[in-house]
């Protein structure tokens, strides 16, 4: 009896889908899947200028964890000490819109606690269901922008990071991370 459960349980892990291990949305109904590629699903069109003419250097990584599939892709324009820009997107996909919501609203309940250099975005840039999303930018050093998204079961985080060289304002940033999420959510539903 218990040889035959062994067995069974053997059987049924080396024949399940993984395609829903991968947040496989196909299937399911869910807007979106998990990435192998997230760097793939990046339009860095959006940086322009920001970028200084430099190619990026990418560090891309993805994961099944427990109830989620996350996913990261870092780029990098110029050298890491002197970088003209920083990109990081980082997405998790879920088993259901309403967990994508949660994990949202964990995911941005200290953004109007960030330090006084930070900035709330007020109203928030309109990308998806539902976004957040926070700015620091100086005269003197690397400008910050951060922006939540959460739309049907993604939660998405976009930090964009741009050198003093590349004179932008919040309003110049802002412009530049929505673009930047819009392009990655589009790209993202069509490989899904």
């Amino acid at each position: 009896m218990a040889l035959g459960l062994v067995g069974g349980g053997v059987w049924w892990f080396m024949n399940r889908d993984t395609d829903t291990e991968q947040g496989g949305a196909a299937d399911s109904g869910l807007t979106y899947s998990g990435s192998e590629e997230p760097c793939a699903l990046v339009d860095p069109a959006a940086l322009g200028s920001a970028a200084g003419g430099a190619e990026p250097t990418e560090a891309a990584s993805a994961e099944q964890k427990t109830g989620s599939w996350d996913q990261k892709c870092d780029l990098t324009y110029g050298e890491p000490d002197q970088a003209a820009a920083m990109l990081t997107i980082e997405g998790s996909v879920y088993e259901s819109d309403a967990m994508a919501s949660v994990n949202f609203d964990l995911g941005t309940r200290d953004l109007g606690e960030m330090p006084e250099l930070w900035t709330v975005v007020d109203p928030a840039p309109a990308v998806g269901d539902e976004a957040a999303a926070v700015a620091r930018v100086v005269t003197d050093g690397t400008s910050n922008y951060q922006l939540h998204v959460k739309d049907a079961n993604a939660y998405v985080v976009v930090r964009l990071a741009v050198s003093k060289d590349a004179a932008v304002d919040e309003a110049a940033l802002t412009d530049m991370t929505m673009q930047l999420a819009e392009a990655y959510l589009a790209n993202w539903r069509d490989a899904s």
